[in-house]
């Protein structure tokens, strides 16, 4: 029986609709790197001035016969769709010295794509995602591998006080008037409103990027709904509600157009996956510019954790022009991608055993769990968060648990608030 979908909302784009944007930056690193004599007009590499770690990925695609043909025929596969006036990364070698490039650098804010602002490398990257090539390549476990230690050696600058050249009050800085102006309009709130910060100090009193990145709501902008009501479970995350599904399956095929979910996939197979057989799926997707905490939906106790690695890069391949596929894929990524696991039973009998899932994507694959076995954990709680990006997350449920999905902001683009009410739980209470 398949299952079925019971609401479908807006996919949201991690990239700008204006393909003009991103081959700007791609531009703009090339032509930086040609100013400092990494690069040539002509794609030649100096491979001498690049960092260990990029040696290593160069390494490990040059003595892999799969994957030296999968980076090079992606190049001949991505679309020939571009400004001639603009430089082009052409081969392997200059794509990695782009990364390279990337990875000395904190998120600049840019009013035109704030969309990308929060996922540079996937601005690069995102061409060769859709190219048969490119999926081989980064669903391939070894380049997985290597982004992973790409993104230790990006987190090392970005947890540390020089990563703060991006939180200023200039042209590109994340506390500049346009970017202060767009997330108060997302809010309805001043930024010093909104937010946990010191506004008389410099950067506003935040230590790092990763530190503005996981900054915190203040006290009562985003109050728990209904705190002691077990018959309502409140929004783990600030998201954009994108599907709720039920009677999904054990197995199944994720990867075809509908992207339903295949929970053995998502769980990994842990043996708890055969509970929430036939159940319930709700997914929504966090933007880059917003709240990145999850919190807890119920109330309950923590059964167990887990962090599953995974892909950063790898969508569902399709027809479509528009180079943002992965935001295409947010479905399909639940069952390939990097993500945290955390099982919850709650104290309402007619909820039971849940499960939050927190999707890893791109360069946004760290997963922080904040919670550990037996913990007791009150609605509204800590419970972990995203660092560096957007990603998106699940709560599933077992299918004796009957749900009702609650009405959200009349404007599709806007997200949930976290601690709002999301599902009103429709079994008759247990006494």
């Amino acid at each position: 029986m398949p299952s079925t979908t019971d609401f479908s909302g807006t996919i949201a784009r991690w990239l700008p609709g204006d393909p003009g944007i991103f081959l700007e930056l791609r531009h703009s690193h090339l032509d930086q790197l040609i100013r400092r004599g990494i690069c040539t007009a002509q794609g030649d590499v100096d491979e001498k001035q690049l960092s260990p770690v990029i040696l290593e990925f160069k390494e490990l695609i040059e003595e892999n016969a799969e994957i030296f043909k999968d980076f090079h025929e992606m190049f001949q596969q991505v679309s020939p769709d571009r400004n001639p006036d603009q430089k082009w990364i052409t081969n392997y070698l200059q794509l990695l010295a782009v990364l390279d490039r990337i990875i000395t650098l904190g998120p600049t804010y840019s009013y035109t794509s704030p969309v990308v602002s929060g996922v540079p490398m996937y601005g690069v990257l995102a061409p060769f995602c859709n190219t048969e090539a490119g999926y081989r390549a980064f669903t391939n476990p070894k380049v997985n591998a290597m982004f992973h230690k790409i993104f230790d050696e990006w987190t090392k600058f970005l947890v540390s006080p020089a990563s703060r050249n991006v939180l200023v009050t200039t042209e590109g800085g994340w506390l500049s008037p346009d970017a202060l102006r767009v997330q108060g309009e997302r809010l309805g709130l001043p930024f010093a409103e909104a937010w946990v910060c010191r506004p008389d100090q410099p950067h506003m009193g935040f230590t790092s990027w990763d530190d503005f990145f996981v900054r915190r709501f203040r006290e009562k902008v985003r109050p728990t709904i209904e705190p002691d009501n077990p018959e309502f479970i409140n929004a783990a995350c600030e998201a954009i509600t994108y599907r709720v599904a039920s009677d999904v399956q054990a197995t199944d095929q994720f990867w075809l157009k509908e992207m339903p979910y295949s929970l053995g996939h998502i769980f990994d197979f842990d043996p708890r996956a055969s509970q929430f057989v036939g159940g319930t799926v709700f997914q929504g997707i966090l933007s880059s510019l917003d709240y990145h905490r999850w919190h807890s939906p119920v109330d309950g106790r923590v059964i167990a954790t887990r962090v599953i690695p995974g892909t950063y890069y790898a969508a569902r391949l399709d027809d479509n022009p528009d180079p943002d596929v992965v935001s295409r894929s947010q479905a399909f990524v639940t069952a390939i991608s990097t993500r945290a696991l955390i099982f919850i039973e709650s104290d309402n009998p007619n909820i039971g055993l849940m499960c939050f899932v927190g999707v890893g994507l791109g360069e946004i694959s760290t997963t922080k769990v904040e919670v550990k076995q037996g913990d007791v954990i009150k609605k509204g709680d800590d419970i972990g968060s995203f660092h560096f990006g957007g990603s998106t997350h699940l709560l599933i449920f077992r299918p004796e648990t009957k749900l009702t999905l609650l009405p959200g902001p009349t404007d599709p683009n806007k997200a949930r608030r976290v601690g709002s009410l999301l599902f009103h739980v429709d079994n008759p209470p247990v006494n």
